[in-house]
């Protein structure tokens, strides 16, 4: 487990100092009382006539279809999202596949209720009005692929290759943001290919190929970010490395979007500036196109978040054999990367099934695999322990802080940083009106070490 300091400025207790060399405090988050499971799929629902995807869902026949809500049926994901689910404006799609697939049981699984849905336009078959892919044409006629390389993102048609969320949790509908007009040339440090594309392409070339959303979902009281995207595979492209740099720097939004120190550039569609907020939970989803060691994309284009100091990018899901691999063209490149704060892991899986297996019939409507994580809600530590104080009264050290409401608290003790016990003979006690705890533990003098456990009662 994972320590966390508590009080980053408790040097000034010189009693404190005195017994440094025996004694010190930590504090961690246990086991929270509510637990999700979060998942991403491309579910090649990308089609190839505009308005084809909501005609062929408003009945429930699509033999397609009836496969993609058959595993999401296995799967029972709280929070999911959908790559490759073509947009229509008036979210037909999303709504009929919800009414007329998920929450209709496919071959006798238990039907799926997402009550909160959201999707919104993508850059892909938007077009620029450039001959972007410099073949010495604007193609403006939609449908073909000479179309989908002069668009903002490739596409034939508007919407294409778009992105769909579900959730059974409430979503945060009016603090929602979306990134999908953020020009490619306002990132510092871009990786635009020199000399490709001219002054004026740049002045409206859009970074994200699709989009980029923060979806904020209200999980019992607690937000989670759901931090959806589709960077642009590396590939399809010249000695420019047009797609690969893009990917990249598609990867980058999210990394950046982290902190305050790197996110300043920032602007969302509706002109608001800067990233998330400090302390917030998050999760990072969808089809990145990148692999960590394999493949096409840019030398580190996926570790700009699975090292990322915010990121808990150690817990990777894996097939029923083991490998880490998400696609059928073998690369890892489906993610559900949740932030260290907030979240405590339980597990993880790419839903690989295969022989005969449950569900190893339905898996080859993509070329794709869902990739999904249980995760538990716990407390931010510095929110649950706030201004510790420590004094030393005769032979004891006693602790005040002040407390998060509806957290629990315990003390663990540890004589060597790696194996803790639950400390049975101390009691905290919580006073609800100062909000506030204290206990007191005898110092014995020999070395050892004490942790604040805190988690959200039932």
């Amino acid at each position: 487990m994972t320590i966390f300091r508590a009080f980053p400025d408790f040097r000034g207790s010189l009693p404190f100092m005195r017994l440094l060399p025996f004694f010190a405090l930590f504090a961690v988050p246990l086991q929270a009382g509510d637990q999700i499971r979060v998942a991403t799929y491309n579910a090649s629902l990308a089609l190839t006539l505009e308005g084809q995807l909501p005609v062929l869902l408003n009945n429930s026949n699509y033999t397609k279809a009836k496969k993609v809500a058959e595993i999401i049926q296995i799967i029972q994901p709280d929070v999911l999202l959908l790559n490759e689910f073509d947009y229509d404006p008036g979210n037909l799609a999303l709504d009929r596949f919800h009414n007329n697939y998920l929450n209709v049981s496919q071959n006798g699984r238990a039907a799926q209720s997402y009550p909160y849905r959201y999707t919104a336009p993508s850059n892909t078959g938007v077009h620029s009005g450039f001959d972007l892919d410099n073949n010495g044409t604007v193609d403006d006629t939609k449908g073909d692929v000479t179309y989908g390389n002069d668009a903002f993102g490739f596409g034939e048609f508007p919407g294409k290759y778009g992105m769909a969320v579900y959730s059974k949790f409430p979503i945060q509908t009016a603090a929602i943001r979306t990134f999908q007009t953020f020009l490619w040339k306002d990132m510092p440090g871009n990786l635009i290919p020199p000399d490709y594309y001219s002054a004026a392409e740049q002045n409206v070339i859009r970074l994200s190929s699709k989009s980029h959303w923060d979806v904020p979902i209200d999980v019992n009281g607690k937000t989670l970010h759901f931090l959806v995207s589709h960077p642009t595979p590396p590939v399809f492209d010249g000695a420019e490395d047009k797609n690969g740099r893009r990917n990249h720097d598609e990867i980058r939004l999210w990394a950046d979007y982290l902190s305050a120190k790197t996110s300043g550039y920032l602007y969302d569609d509706a002109s608001v500036s800067g990233g998330l907020a400090p302390l917030q939970r998050f999760v990072i989803a969808g089809d990145q196109n990148a692999d960590p060691t394999r493949g096409d994309s840019v030398n580190g284009a996926i570790n700009q978040l699975l090292d990322h100091p915010l990121v808990d990018g150690s817990f990777i899901p894996l097939r029923p054999n083991g490998s880490d691999i998400t696609s059928t063209f073998n690369l890892r490149v489906d993610y559900v990367l949740p932030s260290k704060a907030g979240f405590g892991n339980l597990s993880r899986a790419v839903f690989w099934p295969t022989g005969s297996a449950d569900g190893a019939t339905l898996v080859n409507t993509s070329d794709h695999r869902p990739v999904y994580v249980d995760l538990e809600i716990l407390p931010f530590i510095e929110d649950a322990v706030r201004d510790l104080d420590i004094s030393v009264n005769g032979v004891n050290v006693a602790f005040t802080w002040n407390t998060e409401p509806g957290v629990e608290y315990g003390l663990e003790t540890s004589a060597d940083l790696k194996s803790w016990t639950p400390d049975s003979s101390t009691v905290v006690l919580l006073d609800a009106e100062s909000q506030s705890a204290s206990a007191s533990i005898p110092n014995s003098g020999e070395p050892h070490f004490i942790r604040i456990t805190a988690r959200y009662g039932p």
